[in-house]
């Protein structure tokens, strides 16, 4: 019985799974001289996920969808102190690759 239970499981996840693919976005935030800026807040108004970039300015988002989908558009916030907040609508595909440029706020 427990055998049966097992394969149903995985039955029933293989269906799951084949019913979603996921939508990546990888990404680089650099300032406008192309210096990678570490720490910068990222966020999304799709699902309010927050994140922030690596020391080398890299970060990765993935978000799950139906396999019928085209791809996402999510608006993403970057901040970052000393620079100029930054918001940016971005096709999220399965495999989707970005560079974003902040500009240093030199109001301060």
């Amino acid at each position: 019985m427990k055998i049966q239970d097992t394969l149903i499981r995985i039955a029933f996840a293989a269906v799951l799974c084949s019913c979603e693919s996921v939508q990546s976005l990888e990404g680089l935030v650099v300032d406008v001289h192309n210096v990678p800026l570490d720490s910068v807040l990222i966020s999304d108004d799709l699902m309010n996920f927050r994140m922030r970039t690596d020391s080398l300015g890299r970060f990765r988002y993935m978000i799950m969808l139906p396999t019928t989908s085209r791809g996402i558009d999510t608006k993403f916030s970057f901040s970052k102190k000393g620079f100029i907040d930054h918001s940016q609508t971005i096709k999220v595909y399965r495999s989707t690759k970005v560079i974003v440029v902040m500009n240093r706020d030199t109001t301060e």
